[in-house]
Order: structure tokens, then C-alpha cells, then sequence
């Protein structure tokens, strides 16, 4: 039986050899009132229905299939696809079989491509960022994707992203260079992410020109700026004071828990996914500090500052919050992170050390010093604190001796 395959497929080859010294003409193509072979490439046919319809498919087997399976791929149909652009597709196709690549999965490939949505896409993205960066980072990502991204190209192929629809996106944030320069970054991690994984075939970000790095900021509260902040009585006033206090990231905080902190101890437990670093972090709290979350009310939900009756979620209104904190007039022209750099110029003030301080921020020391030194800097880390506070309290007791 295997000697009688072998001897129809030689026929069949035979065949195919004649068929390309006898290739047809369109008008032939025109004519033909049963399923012909056309020439021009070998395993190229012209099928035509019993109703008298005609399309093109080839036959062709992939190189390396050890069960030498003869296969069959549609073309399209005549004359939407004429006789030329048949042969073209099928010369493609023989090449892609040659390769050992089944022509029909590399099409289907194709397909599935074409049908994958940005927002299928991001939403995938988003996932597997959830287990490789920090809280912080996924959750900037994510409202970046949403407001910036999403908004846009939520239901287009993500192959039609082109460089084009990315530079759009960053013109539109040219009044905000920092949120600009992470926008690249964003995108271009999320397209070569993609790539990777065979989604898209080129990464639209690589021939964009990185955006310019931001200058740092300077602003630092004043001394009145900071007893206005005392006066507040919203929940993002008082975490903008235990920002003050403890010198640290202001997401961090809004995701503070319950389990996380030591009053006793005066101390709070950053978990590593809470903190930028990706590394744990051991917090001192001031006195002041230990006075304010000890009389914070406490709901069912595990986040000290926690969203709704239960306080389920994390606090995530920061943007509305400082809105209505400078219509009161509680803040100016001042953002959150600047108090970061006020709780460090605080604690330069008072005398603490480089060192202290970004041990306190846990800001990276730079060179081999910083690969290979673990010392804690627990006991620092409270000096710094207290050096804040300290200087914290001198504001505030002078705005009491002003009578103000």
C-alpha cells in the first residue's frame, strides 16, 4: 500500500513540474468549467463549483512533517483575487512551507492578531505587571492606561498601533513633562512586552525619541505653609501631615493598614509591595505621629485611611482632595511629593546626616557601598524622625506664641 502512495505522489509531482511549463492564462482561468491545476506554482488550483464559482487553493506540504501530509490552503476567491496575486500568495505560502512553517497556522496567526484589542491586550499586560513590579508602579500604570491610553485605542487591533497614535499620546502630555517621560516608559515596556509574546511585530516606541529628563523640583513648604496644613480636617490633610511626619511616599500611605503598624513600638511595617523599592520598609513613628493614628477611627476594612463605610479599599482621591485643600486655602501651589522634601529639609535643619536620611526614604546608595551594606540604620531612622519632629513642633509652638 506504501509503494502505491509513493508512486501516486511522484505522479502527482510529475505533474506539478508539467504544470508550470504549461501555466494559464487569465482568460483560460476565465474559461475553465472544472477544477484545474493553473501552473506557474506547483500545487496552485483553480477549483470551480458545481454553480459555476470559482477560487484558488494550493496544495502543499511542510517541510520536516514526518507523516509527508498533503495539505490544503484557500487563496481567495477569482476574480477578487486574481490570477497573478493567486500565484504571488502561493509562491509566499510554499516559502513559509519550505521553512517547516504550516502556511495556514502562520495565517491564522495573522488573524488572531488582527482581532487582539488594545484593551484585551493592556488588561493582560496589567495582569502580569500585578506579580512583577510594585503596588505603586502597577497602580500608576494602570490609571495611566486608563486615562491616557484606553481612552483612546481601547477597542482598536493592537497591530494598528503605529508611532504615529503613540506620539499623539505624548503630545497631548507636553504641558506635563514628568508624566510625559513615564508615559514613554510605560509604553514602550507595554509594546515590547508584545513583542515578546508574538502580539504585535515591531515595538512602535523604538524609533521615538526618549522624552527629555525633567528637571527635579525644589519647591519646599514654608513655615506658614506647613501650620496651614495643621488646620485641615480632611482625611488627605492628615495623611499629608503623617507624610510630613515620616518623610515617606504618599501612595504608601494611602495604602497603610492596621496590621501594618506597631504603636506600641511606635513603628510601622511597610510590606515590600507597598513600598516603589520593592523592598520592606521599617518606619518610625514620632509621638505626634502615634497620637494621630491612635485616634484615627478605625472601620472593619484593613486600610487605615480606607474608602467607603467599611474602608475596604485603599484611599484613591488624591487628586480631588487637593483640589478642595487649595480652594480652602489649606495649600497652594504645592504637591504632595513636595512634602517628601520637606520632611528631608526638616531633618537637614536639625542636623541629620546624608546617610540617615535617605536610609529614612530608603533612597539607594550609590556605588559597590550599596550593594554590600545591609546595616539597617533602625535606630538613625528614629533620630531622623525625631530631628522632624522637633522642628515640626517649633513651627507650630510659634504659630500658638503669635497668638495666630
Amino acid at each position: 500500500m506504501a509503494q502505491i502512495w509513493h508512486k501516486f505522489d511522484d505522479l502527482y509531482e510529475h505533474l506539478m513540474a508539467q504544470s508550470r511549463l504549461r501555466a494559464l492564462t487569465d482568460k483560460q482561468v476565465q474559461a475553465l468549467v472544472k477544477t484545474t491545476s493553473v501552473g506557474g506554482v506547483p500545487g496552485l488550483e483553480c477549483c470551480v463549483s458545481p454553480k459555476g464559482t470559482k477560487s484558488w487553493r494550493l496544495l502543499y506540504r511542510v517541510a520536516g512533517d514526518p507523516a509527508h501530509k498533503r495539505r490544503s490552503l484557500g487563496l481567495g476567491r477569482y476574480p477578487v483575487v486574481g490570477l497573478a496575486d493567486a500565484r504571488q500568495r502561493a509562491t509566499l505560502a510554499l516559502r513559509d512551507a519550505s521553512d517547516g512553517k504550516d502556511p495556514k497556522h502562520e495565517r491564522e496567526e495573522i488573524g488572531r492578531k488582527r482581532a487582539l484589542t488594545v484593551e484585551v491586550a493592556v488588561a493582560s499586560y496589567l495582569e502580569w505587571c500585578a506579580s512583577n513590579n510594585s503596588v505603586a508602579t502597577n497602580t500608576d500604570k494602570k490609571s495611566f492606561f486608563k486615562k491616557h491610553f484606553l481612552s483612546l485605542h481601547a477597542r482598536a487591533p493592537l497591530a494598528s498601533i503605529s508611532r504615529r497614535g503613540v506620539s499623539a499620546i505624548l503630545d497631548n502630555l507636553s504641558d506635563r513633562p514628568a508624566r510625559r517621560r513615564s508615559a514613554y516608559s510605560y509604553l514602550r515596556h507595554f509594546f515590547q512586552w508584545a513583542v515578546e509574546r508574538e502580539l504585535m511585530n515591531t515595538n512602535p516606541c523604538l524609533v521615538i525619541k526618549t522624552p527629555k529628563t525633567v528637571p527635579s523640583r525644589e519647591r519646599v513648604l514654608s513655615d506658614d505653609e506647613i501650620r496651614s496644613l495643621w488646620t485641615g480636617t480632611s482625611v488627605l490633610s492628615v495623611m499629608a501631615r503623617l507624610q510630613l511626619m515620616t518623610a515617606q511616599r504618599i501612595g504608601s500611605i494611602g495604602r497603610m493598614r492596621w496590621e501594618d503598624l506597631d504603636l506600641k513600638h511606635k513603628l510601622w511595617n511597610v510590606p515590600a509591595h507597598d513600598m516603589k523599592s520593592g523592598k520592606s520598609h521599617a518606619v518610625p513613628l514620632s509621638d505626634r505621629a502615634v497620637s494621630l493614628l491612635s485616634s484615627w477611627p478605625r472601620l472593619s476594612g484593613p486600610h487605615v485611611f480606607g474608602v467607603g463605610s467599611d474602608g475596604a479599599k485603599a484611599f484613591n482621591g488624591r487628586s480631588k482632595g487637593m483640589m478642595r485643600m487649595r480652594e480652602s486655602g489649606i495649600a497652594s501651589d504645592w504637591r504632595l511629593h513636595d512634602l517628601r522634601r520637606t520632611a528631608v529639609t526638616l531633618a537637614q535643619r536639625g542636623g541629620a546626616g546624608i546617610d540617615e536620611i535617605k536610609a529614612l526614604t530608603q533612597h539607594k546608595v550609590a556605588g559597590v557601598i550599596g550593594v554590600y551594606a545591609r546595616h539597617g540604620y533602625e535606630s538613625e531612622k528614629r533620630q531622623v524622625v525625631d530631628l522632624v519632629e522637633m522642628q515640626i513642633a517649633n513651627i507650630l509652638r510659634k504659630s500658638r506664641i503669635d497668638g495666630s
